[in-house]
């Protein structure tokens, strides 16, 4: 802590430093950044959502179980749809919150020393935390538990220290973590384990590890009865090949480079990195060997604990990405830093008790800062800076979504420019929304949440967003189906109170814009029916032509008019892909 009225500790500077630099870049790039592809669904289904909707928050979603992100997303969205900034703000306080905390933490369990200096900075320079977290629908699964572990970790250790209830704040902040995402089980497993390193036994503790095991087995018994959708998805092989495949891609690609700063080769395919040269790759494996025996030389059995429950992680991390991922993405998954990320706060601690001995909780007072580590500290530190900013400068770009970016700007300059545009609701590029969302994938939950637009409404003028996210007007359908010829000469098929069927000369299956040329003398309210699916419409006096998306395997369409009137003649019928001009 810095004592108010009085000049913080060299060290303490040196910390303030190295936790500042690294998140001014995180937030400069997270600022300029954009929503894509998960985000849009969530804040889509938040704004459709009723307030505080119980479904909405408690579905499984891909998997996940997070009510605590889902939450969030509401209160957000309700406040500012679609501004970025708003929602990446809660995420930069929850990483500022973490890191202070693990600073807090690390002076708990060693004192004020030069040589915490390195594992804070591991944690905040890490680009395993700082480049996905750039992607907000994980940033809100990843930030919430970083925080509950680390406040987790302070109120365990000020519980050894001090006693009384800091332990029911252990526990809340794991309840707290375990409502955003699904790895915040292994917060009792760092309780545990720092316990264990600080040199304190589980046997005095039994009570709280007895409150873990209940809260973690009603989490799984909840998550296990409502979610199904990711165990088991795909068709993908699990062996003894790929398990092997996924490890050393998780290792030698991710988690190693990643604690270190790197990679420095630029990001890979969606939000993957780009393998270093096998070169860099080997010389930083080996630097982790050196790392881990010159450990076990310093702190001996202690350092072989911090290396065991650093193993015992990282081997759980391997163990649901291959239940959960293996058989849908491959091995390749072991390139994406999000199945790894959790591993930083992890190393930090284990590297700190393997080089450090802990301070006795009755000591005292904190011991002056000894300076003879103080240049090796700074030089580590520096290094982790720098190799951090250049493989971040690297990395950033692509996970900031510039295409999503422009995408939203021009679907705003579009609706400023028409007030009264209709959209068609297509399906937007892969790099804005994927495919694979299904239903979900299309330009209504992309840009559905700006003020005035309105999607698959019955209209004379009708646009849709290109790849660019302008909007251009749809000048006719390319026809896969046309109505057949009508029976009333210079009429087509009259149309009044009683349903007229249109058949089609071709039956049609899925989603399609359907077009209508009409005329009337007098205008009136009626209906599309597609096999009992009925759209109110509005047939104006005159010559007209009529758009109206239509959906589902139909060989007819129905018309009507709602009351007694004029009868509107239907001239010409088409059911097709939309032409723009």
């Amino acid at each position: 802590m810095v004592v108010p009225g009085k000049r913080p500790a060299p060290v303490t500077i040196a910390a303030i430093v190295a936790g500042v630099i690294p998140f001014v870049l995180h937030g400069w790039a997270a600022l300029r950044g954009s929503l894509a592809q998960d985000d849009f669904v969530i804040t889509y289904h938040a704004a459709k959502s009723g307030p505080f909707d119980l479904g909405y928050f408690f579905q499984d979603y891909h998997g996940h179980l997070a009510p605590g992100g889902f939450l969030l997303a509401d209160l957000l969205t309700a406040w500012a749809p679609l501004n970025f900034a708003v929602l990446m703000a809660p995420v930069l306080v929850m990483q500022a919150a973490a890191s202070a905390l693990l600073w807090s933490v690390l002076v708990r369990c060693f004192g004020r020393r030069w040589g915490i200096l390195v594992p804070f900075t591991l944690f905040t320079t890490s680009t395993l935390l700082l480049v996905p977290t750039l992607w907000w629908a994980y940033a809100i699964q990843l930030a919430p538990v970083l925080l509950a572990a680390t406040a987790a970790l302070h109120a365990h250790v000020r519980y050894l220290a001090d006693g009384g209830r800091w332990a029911i704040a252990t526990v809340a902040w794991t309840v707290f973590g375990l409502a955003f995402y699904e790895k915040a089980v292994f917060i009792p497993v760092l309780v545990a384990g720092i316990t264990v390193l600080l040199g304190v036994s589980l046997r005095r503790h039994l009570v709280l590890m007895g409150v873990f095991v209940v809260v973690l087995a009603g989490y799984a018994a909840a998550f296990l009865a409502l979610t199904t959708s990711q165990v088991g998805q795909g068709g993908g092989p699990v062996t003894v090949g790929t398990v092997a495949d996924l490890t050393g891609r998780m290792l030698g690609d991710t988690l190693v480079p990643g604690l270190a700063g790197g990679p420095w080769s630029g990001p890979g395919p969606g939000a993957t990195f780009a393998a270093s040269p096998v070169v860099v790759r080997v010389l930083l494996l080996l630097v982790a060997v050196a790392v881990l025996v010159l450990g076990i030389r310093v702190g001996g059995v202690r350092a072989r604990k911090a290396w065991v429950l650093l193993a015992l992680v990282f081997a759980a991390d391997v163990g649901l990405s291959a239940a959960t991922r293996l058989t849908e993405v491959g091995p390749e998954l072991g390139s994406d830093p999000r199945y790894v990320a959790d591993l930083t706060l992890v190393a930090a601690l284990c590297l700190a008790f393997a080089f450090l001995e802990p301070k006795p909780f009755d000591r005292p007072s904190e011991p002056v800062p000894s300076t003879a580590k103080r240049p090796l500290a700074l030089a580590l530190c520096l290094a982790l800076i720098a190799s951090s900013a250049v493989g971040f400068s690297r990395l950033a770009p692509g996970l900031r979504f510039e295409h999503s970016r422009e995408f939203l700007a021009n679907a705003r300059a579009s609706i400023d420019r028409d007030p009264d545009l209709v959209l068609y609701d297509t399906t937007v590029p892969n790099d804005i929304l994927h495919g694979w969302f299904g239903e979900n994938a299309r330009a209504s939950r992309v840009v559905g949440l700006i003020p005035g637009f309105r999607f698959d409404q019955p209209t004379g003028r009708i646009s849709l967003l290109d790849d660019s996210g302008t909007a251009k007007t749809i000048t006719g359908v390319e026809s896969i189906s046309r109505g057949l010829p009508g029976p009333v000469t210079g009429c087509g098929y009259a149309v009044g109170e009683q349903l007229v069927r249109v058949p089609l000369d071709a039956p049609v299956l899925g989603r399609h814009l359907l077009r209508i040329d009409y005329f009337t003398s007098d205008g009136g309210e009626g209906v599309v029916d597609r096999d009992g699916t009925r759209v109110p419409v509005w047939f104006q006096p005159g010559l007209h032509t009529m758009y109206l998306p239509i959906e589902g395997l139909f060989d007819k369409v129905g018309f009507q008019l709602s009351a007694k009137g004029a009868p509107v003649c239907l001239a010409k019928i088409d059911v097709g892909r939309p032409l723009t001009q």
